[in-house]
């Protein structure tokens, strides 16, 4: 008489078809992945939409690897001084606005082009979070337009601009003009230092 209180152990056979179906799923993943690369069919191109999904993916992976690299980044004690800002400010006018445009004026062709469009980073909306910021603008993005600046600008520079816009989002066209044009005369004067994170 069969006793059904013991639990049936798997037969050698079952086990083996198991392990045959995973392994048969795997290999066949593997090469659908292959010939999907290899095909060709997946676009590309700046000028065509992006798939949702791939969207939605891209997009999940950047917002979470922000956070966990940038939480170390340790943020200036005088990072919000006025000089700083206007530094940032006149930065932000002759690097970035190309992409992320500026109040009042229309986007470049540069920042039309790039897919998907740069964020608007001077909307009132937006809360530029300056460890954030900062981190992005030093390390830059993968699959993306955003560059390295970490590559060609120091920490200071880079403070500079996270302060502008933490400070400045939601500025008015006539206020970024302003405030654009009041540094002109002082771009040979030194800015409030910041320390180097990394």
């Amino acid at each position: 008489m069969t006793d059904l209180t013991q639990p049936r152990r798997p037969t050698f056979l079952g086990r083996h078809k198991c392990a045959a179906l995973v392994a048969a799923t795997l290999i066949a993943i593997i090469a659908g992945t292959i010939s999907f690369v290899d095909s060709g069919i997946y676009n590309v191109s700046a000028s065509y939409p992006d798939d949702p999904l791939v969207a939605w993916a891209l997009h999940d992976v950047y917002i979470h690897s922000l956070h966990q690299h940038a939480k170390s980044v340790v943020v200036p004690a005088d990072i919000m001084s006025a000089d700083n800002i206007q530094a940032g400010a006149r930065l932000y006018d002759s690097t970035c606005a190309y992409c992320h445009g500026a109040p009042g004026r229309p986007l470049s062709s540069i920042g039309q082009g790039i897919l998907p469009l740069a964020p608007r980073l001077l909307d009132a909306h937006r809360r530029n979070n300056p460890k954030q910021m900062f981190w992005v603008m030093k390390n830059g993005v993968r699959m993306t337009a955003m560059p390295s600046f970490g590559k060609t600008q120091n920490d200071q520079t880079l403070w500079q601009m996270a302060a502008f816009l933490q400070k400045e989002h939601g500025i008015s066209a006539q206020d970024y003009s302003a405030l654009v044009a009041s540094g002109e005369g002082a771009q040979n004067r030194t800015p409030q230092g910041a320390p180097s994170t990394q």
